[in-house]
């Protein structure tokens, strides 16, 4: 196996446990609602608190990879979403957004050592395809976690029996890449210190650079629209179309599985038509659109036509990381890829953080999804346009 192949293979084995995790009381949270005694709105607290987490963890991750390498620090975050999940599993609200907080910690530096990894092993002309295979991994997570948890808290009668099985993948994970982390973690800097210079110093670099930072703007908005899929599809379709809760589940695959394919081709479709930036408009527009038909959805929706939006809607809300992340180290000066990324997810994060809140927001002015996702449609167009133009104009 090339040095290549063992990098991908590592990274995207990662990420994929370290997006299920994240997404595991997603998968479940009407069940959860239930045994806590709130409303399923209560996931957008929970989602908050991950992304507060992960947008504090991927700045200093930058850092904690360029001096303990990425396979390193990868480990101690799975060991870490292992015991943000164990918290996760109790009935209590304040135990579960302590879990949450620890999941987001251990989130956010695993971007930032994958991009380590990957742009030391990768040319600079395969990095589009590369990326974007490796960011598959995110809705392979999501997926994962969609068909499995579902399924394991039905089968167990408590939901809890989700969380706790993937916290149990996650120590197998981070157990198997061991054995490949000298060979990957073989240009880390033991020499590198953290202090709050560095992380002062990622901010000021992504927002100094007129790329980096038009990549902070895109990724926040597009980011936020994506965790607003993952943390209420399966509410929306339980609560508001009265389906079973496994057909929501398998909603949600279906997009995921649809963003592991969005990643694939629009990875390709950038390196081919070498314009990141007019990729990242299309995508804008069409997860508009897609967002428009899933809150045309009904009661009356047949399951193949509920199945195929969903999909499409995750082959743009899902499919845009890759092309965002390859032109983040593409554009990022020499040698701080790692820093860049973790820089510019930081913004990306917050995304996560308070477009999922704006979500739930206007799910309780309204009573229902519909509005939220027709909200959110007209946000991620307006970015789209924005980006359209600057094509247009070449600035």
């Amino acid at each position: 196996m090339s040095k290549i192949q063992l990098a991908l293979l590592s990274t995207m084995s990662i990420q994929a446990m370290a997006t299920a995790s994240t997404v595991t009381l997603s998968a479940v949270a009407p069940l959860v609602a239930l045994s806590i005694g709130m409303p399923s709105t209560f996931i957008g607290t929970y989602v908050c608190f991950i992304y507060i987490g992960a947008a504090i963890a991927a700045v200093v991750g930058g850092t904690m990879v360029t001096r303990y390498g990425g396979i390193h620090v990868s480990q101690a975050c799975l060991i870490m979403a292992a015991i943000g999940l164990l918290l996760s599993a109790f009935s209590n609200f304040a135990l579960i957004c302590v879990g949450g907080l620890l999941l987001g910690l251990s989130y956010g530096p695993i971007t930032p050592a994958s991009s380590d990894i990957l742009a030391h092993t990768v040319p600079k002309e395969r990095m589009g395809f590369v990326f974007s295979l490796k960011q598959t991994a995110v809705p392979l997570g999501s997926a994962i976690a969609g068909f499995i948890v579902p399924g394991i808290a039905l089968w167990a009668g408590l939901w809890q029996a989700g969380p706790l099985s993937m916290a149990i993948l996650c120590l197998c994970i981070a157990l198997l890449v061991m054995y490949h982390r000298e060979n990957l973690d073989d240009h880390n800097d033991p020499k590198s210190r953290f202090n709050i210079a560095t992380v002062v110093n990622a901010l000021r670099l992504v927002l100094s650079e007129k790329e980096l930072r038009r990549m902070c703007i895109v990724s926040f908005v597009y980011n936020g629209t994506q965790m607003c899929v993952f943390s209420y599809l399966v509410s929306f379709m339980v609560e508001d179309l009265g389906v079973a809760i496994v057909l929501a589940g398998m909603a949600l695959s279906a997009a995921s599985i649809g963003g592991m394919c969005g990643r694939l081709f629009w990875g390709i479709f950038a390196d081919k038509i070498h314009s990141p930036i007019l990729t990242l408009s299309l995508l804008g527009f069409l997860m508009a659109g897609m967002l428009v038909l899933t809150g045309l959805f009904s009661a009356q929706t047949a399951t193949v036509w509920l199945l195929l939006v969903c999909f499409c809607l995750g082959g743009s809300a899902i499919g845009w990381n890759g092309v965002y992340l390859a032109n983040v180290a593409r554009v990022a000066p020499n040698g701080k890829a790692g820093v860049a990324t973790g820089g510019t997810l930081f913004f990306t994060f917050a995304g996560a953080i308070f477009l999922p809140l704006a979500f739930g927001l206007i799910h309780g002015v309204f009573g229902h999804y519909f509005e939220s996702f027709y909200a959110t449609a007209a946000l991620c167009a307006a970015i789209a346009l924005w980006l359209l133009v600057s094509v247009i104009l070449k600035r």
